[in-house]
């Protein structure tokens, strides 16, 4: 079961771009199936609403100077 944390209860951390990205995959497949256009339109809301919640986040974000990922390195498997 998921719980929020009590030291930072809310609101929790929501990846805004990958919540986007998933709803431009939506959006798009929707986009090629007839009859699915009430959908295909409000997925397009969606995304908008979604792109001006990641604009207020990015904006309120302070700035920082490390990247947020881990650089990766991939070795060859020994046998």
């Amino acid at each position: 079961m998921f719980r929020i944390p009590r030291s930072n209860p809310w609101p929790p951390h929501i990846d805004l771009s990958t919540l986007r990205e998933t709803l431009i995959c939506m959006h798009d497949n929707m986009a090629r199936a007839p009859g699915l256009e009430k959908l295909r339109d409000a997925l397009a809301l969606t995304l908008k609403e979604a792109e001006a919640a990641e604009a207020v986040a990015r904006a309120k974000a302070p700035p920082t100077s490390k990247p947020h990922f881990t650089s990766a390195r991939f070795l060859p498997r020994r046998f």
